[in-house]
């Protein structure tokens, strides 16, 4: 079994605090051997849980991997780039390690903004991670899968699985306005408009006495149908996500409030923000609401005010069997095929017209 390099970690480390800003302490976390989701039993984000960088040292030297977190009171920003989307020229030059599949990089800075950049969350391209997030550290090893190993060059593969450096200089400093365009682009359009949260459990919906089952999906109905595994998961296990490609079975967990959580892209679903991703209308970042800190509060779930997403979750949880063949339509999907096929528009927390209904209805049961 591959062990981690503490010689790339300590590298790392040296480059880190070479030229960090005077009282910095670099905030580690202990991850499990050969996995990328921190250690059971205690939080990461409590301070008797944080190893020191000798600590930290030691813990690899015994098969364990390290991540690094950038945090509100910290100066550091982490910048995870792993799509297509971000060009080389748009990566400030500064301390990068390259990752484990040998394709993605992380950037590491420097923050001189007031307030602290933000954390930004894409679908495809990456993440900034600069307040109670982490990446995981050089030195780190993580396996990759045979489809993953053929995409390596082979003069790389020595390094396959391993979390290396890949610009051996010190951080430099960074403001939001240096950050790539697509992250700078997916922040300015979820704080436009903001509205309030969705409600997070789909049970915290006040609905009428007869209402569509779509409703009353929970995600352990969801995680038991397509895992097809009756035993729910332990509140702190991450497993394979149900959304998306995962090579390394730790981006998703369920905890007890009834809530999905995808690590990846830190967003958290009820039932039916869940089908809603599952249908494919929505992607995960625009079906999800944010996990709870400081750039996140008030930005909802795109699913807010979009009477389509309802339809489509209604759609697909029919086609699959979550719900009855003959459930009743909800309120706002009807909305939606009023408006789709006459151009009506419903007024907010108002029935529709009477004409318009029926004429509605006539198509849903006709066509869906």
């Amino acid at each position: 079994m591959k062990q981690p390099r503490v010689t790339e970690f300590t590298k790392f480390i040296n480059l880190l605090m070479a030229n960090a800003p005077k009282d910095y302490c670099p905030w580690l976390l202990r991850l499990n051997p050969q996995g990328k989701d921190p250690i059971e039993g205690i939080s990461w984000k409590n301070p008797d849980a944080r190893p020191t960088i000798e600590q930290a040292t030691d813990y690899m030297i015994h098969g364990g991997n390290i991540g690094i977190a950038g945090m509100s009171k910290d100066p550091l920003v982490d910048m995870d780039c792993d799509g297509l989307g971000i060009h080389d020229e748009e990566i400030k030059p500064t301390l990068l390690t390259r990752s484990r599949s040998r394709l993605g990089r992380h950037g590491f800075y420097w923050n001189i903004d007031t307030p602290k950049i933000p954390n930004i969350s894409t679908e495809d391209d990456g993440e900034v991670r600069s307040r109670g997030q982490f990446v995981v550290c050089a030195g780190s090893y993580v396996p990759v899968t045979d489809e993953e190993l053929a995409l390596i060059p082979i003069a790389d593969r020595i390094n396959a699985g391993y979390y290396t450096v890949d610009n051996s200089v010190s951080p430099v400093t960074l403001t939001f306005e240096e950050l790539p365009k697509i992250f700078r682009e997916t922040w300015k359009r979820k704080h436009s408009g903001m509205k309030p949260k969705a409600q997070k459990k789909t049970s915290g919906f006040k609905l009428p006495e007869k209402h569509s089952a779509v409703f009353d999906v929970t995600v352990f109905d969801i995680y038991r149908k397509i895992t097809k595994n009756n035993i729910l998961p332990r509140e702190s296990e991450r497993w394979a996500s149900l959304f998306h490609d995962s090579k390394t079975s730790a981006n998703m967990s369920i905890t007890a409030d009834g809530l999905l959580h995808c690590w990846r892209h830190n967003y958290s679903f009820n039932g039916l923000q869940a089908l809603i991703v599952l249908s494919k209308y929505m992607n995960c970042s625009q079906a999800g609401t944010p996990h709870d800190d400081e750039d996140s509060e008030g930005i909802p779930s795109e699913m807010i005010g979009d009477n389509q997403a309802i339809f489509e979750a209604w759609c697909y949880a029919k086609k699959e069997r979550y719900i009855p063949e003959d459930d009743p339509i909800p309120t706002k999907a009807l909305a939606f095929i009023a408006y789709k096929h006459f151009h009506f528009k419903a007024e907010i927390d108002k029935p529709l017209p009477r004409s318009i209904y029926n004429r509605a209805l006539a198509i849903v049961e006709s066509e869906y």
